[in-house]
C-alpha cells in the first residue's frame, strides 16, 4: 500500500513538473523581423495593449510598411488586417487592397494573404498567401 501512495505521489510531481505553454506566453511585445519564404518582408514593433490575454485583445503593430492593430483569436493565433493603401506589389509599392496577417505565438509562423485590388506594375489584381515566420529581434 505504502509503494503505491509512493509511486503515485512521484507520478504526480513528475507530471506537473512537464513543461507547460501559459496564456501569458501569448502576450507579444518588442520588435520581430518578419521573413518569407526567400526574404525579409518587414520589420514590426509590437505594443501589447492588455495586461492580460484573452480572446479580443488588441496590440499595435508599426513598422515602416504599415500600421495596424492585431487582435488575439485565442489558441494562441493573432489576425491583423491592413486594409486601403498596402505593399501588395511584388516591389512593396502600395496599391489598393488588402493584407491579412496571422500567426501562431508557439511557433512564431503564420501566412500573410495579400489582395491586390489596385494596378501594380507587371501584375494583375489578385490574391497570394504567403507563408511568414517573426524572429524576435
Amino acid at each position: 500500500m505504502r509503494a503505491g501512495l509512493i509511486a503515485a505521489v512521484v507520478c504526480g510531481l513528475s507530471l506537473s513538473l512537464a513543461p507547460v505553454s501559459h496564456a501569458a506566453d501569448d502576450l507579444m511585445s518588442g520588435t520581430f523581423t518578419v521573413k518569407g519564404p526567400n526574404e525579409i518582408i518587414d520589420t514590426w514593433t509590437i505594443s501589447n495593449l492588455c495586461n492580460v490575454i484573452e480572446t479580443g485583445c488588441l496590440a499595435n503593430v508599426h513598422s515602416p510598411l504599415i500600421d495596424g492593430q492585431a487582435v488575439y483569436q485565442g489558441a494562441h493565433t493573432w489576425m491583423m488586417r491592413v486594409i486601403g493603401q498596402v505593399p501588395v506589389c511584388p516591389d512593396r509599392s502600395k496599391t489598393k487592397g488588402a493584407m491579412v496577417f496571422t500567426w501562431n505565438t508557439q511557433t512564431l509562423t503564420g501566412s500573410v494573404t495579400e489582395i491586390q485590388q489596385g494596378n501594380c506594375v507587371f501584375t494583375r489584381p489578385g490574391q497570394s498567401q504567403i507563408p511568414i515566420t517573426l524572429v524576435a529581434a
